[in-house]
């Protein structure tokens, strides 16, 4: 009997602690359509569910048992959107559609009473924060009121800190306070002017932060964290080059941080390789490859996305042998790589419906004109998937290159190898096909091609 009842107990109890918990809104104004709710990997959002609104603006969401905790975005519209932090309790948010982090009312949820309070004390911080820093930098101080202000300075710091370790020390166990925790702001002494904080921060940026906490992989904090520290090293003044050199460095301190914990690096390998080939970042791209690389698996048919386009990368460095392109012309005719007899070769991947390729490929063309074809022989490999809006484009703008396609898309052989992500993409090969270039731009191009002594200056 005994055993019986004990069963029962625990069957009541897993049933008890496996049951759904309720995101309920009420949003003013807001129109009848689907409303979605998203989960967060990154910077990534995954819709997960969606509803209808009742005629009175009721929205309500069955956060399922198989959910996890974390942050989760409410999309009332496309561009309409708030975000909210679920460890198992009932949350229950008031707001307006017009307005919405304004009007936002924390009905019930000690989770989102913290991110929200935290959220809000934090713009007020900043911006008091903003508006001292100058003052503390320029202001007469000789002026009485310089005392005032740079004393003013020392206190904001020092109470939103103060603030940021009451949430920590009151709220242990708070999911939010996860993210509270990776926020908490370092301290600029008053004597550090503007240029003194950068340097500071880029030496102690990550006195505070940890990235030790996995179940944080389902938020935006390590991709936030990861986008400010590379804003330290931004300036829009440098050539790319340049550029790339000082973002490299800010990848040397982000990997060492974070490469105490697998998972956790290989996110953040992940997000950096994405962002960086949303710029066409290929200096960083091929440093990333040859010196942060995740372990590989063991089973070559189980490496992850990751693993594969960053091996691509390391095939693809400076120095290293081209891939062979083996693709049929507008005729139907094979046309190799291998087969090109020219001192350089510049391979070019664009489409008909690339805006950028549209600006730049004539530019090419032109230039293209005044060189010896001895001397450099253009492949140009399309990416489209319509032989005759290929075809039409090579003709009214008058390539008269190799010019080639398997009409594939993006999942053409010659893309893949090359690890295309983006049109135009360039590399200039030697004689022996190695590569000597990835110029991004037309003027990078020019520049390889002075370099090379192709072009003279």
């Amino acid at each position: 009997m005994r055993f019986i009842i004990f069963i029962f107990l625990f069957i009541s109890l897993t049933l008890l602690q496996a049951k759904n918990h309720e995101l309920m809104l009420t949003v003013q104004n807001v129109p009848q359509k689907e409303i979605y709710l998203a989960t967060f990997y990154g910077e990534k959002t995954t819709i997960i569910d969606t509803t209808l609104p009742s005629k009175d603006g009721k929205i309500v969401f069955q956060m399922k048992p198989n959910y996890y905790n974390g942050m989760y975005r409410i999309f009332l519209d496309k561009k309409v959107f708030f975000d909210i932090v679920y460890n198992r309790e009932n949350i229950e948010i008031k707001t307006d559609f017009d307005n919405v982090y304004e009007n936002l009312e924390i009905v019930n949820s000690r989770e989102n009473v913290i991110y929200y309070d935290f959220l809000k004390t934090g713009n007020d911080y900043r911006r008091k924060f903003d508006l001292l820093a100058p003052l503390n930098d320029y202001y007469p101080r000789s002026d009485t009121f310089f005392q005032e202000a740079r004393l003013k300075y020392i206190m904001v710091q020092a109470d939103f800190l103060e603030y940021v370790d009451s949430i920590v020390n009151n709220f242990p166990n708070a999911w939010a306070t996860k993210i509270v925790r990776q926020k908490k702001p370092l301290f600029y002494d008053p004597s550090l002017d503007e240029y003194g904080r950068r340097e500071f921060a880029v030496e102690h940026y990550f006195d505070n932060i940890k990235f030790d906490d996995v179940e944080l992989i389902r938020s935006n904090v390590y991709t936030n964290i990861a986008i400010e520290y590379m804003s330290l090293y931004s300036n829009p003044n440098l050539p790319q080059e340049e550029l790339e050199n000082e973002f490299i460095k800010a990848v040397d301190k982000i990997m060492n941080e974070s490469m105490d914990n697998n998972i956790i690096y290989e996110f953040i390998v992940d997000y950096l390789v994405g962002g960086f080939e949303r710029f066409h970042f290929d200096k960083v791209l091929d440093y990333i490859a040859e010196n942060y690389s995740p372990e590989l698996c063991e089973n070559e048919e189980r490496k992850t996305d990751l693993q594969t386009r960053l091996e691509k990368y390391a095939e693809l460095a400076i120095g290293k042998q081209a891939p062979e392109i083996s693709l049929p012309d507008e005729n139907g005719n094979s046309v190799k790589l291998s087969g090109i007899r020219a001192e350089y070769t510049l391979v070019l991947f664009w489409a008909s419906w690339c805006q950028h390729c549209a600006a730049t490929l004539p530019k090419i063309r032109d230039l293209d004109q005044s060189i010896d074809s001895l001397k450099l022989q253009i492949l140009a490999v399309s990416l489209d998937e319509n032989k005759e809006e290929w075809t039409t484009a090579i003709n009214e703008l008058g390539f008269k290159w190799d010019n080639v396609s398997d009409l594939k898309g993006w999942n053409s052989s010659a893309a893949v190898d090359y690890n295309v992500y983006a049109t135009p993409t360039m590399f200039l090969l030697d004689k022996d096909k190695n590569i000597v270039s990835k110029p991004i731009t037309f003027n990078e191009l020019k520049s390889a091609l002075t370099t090379e002594n192709i072009i003279q200056r």
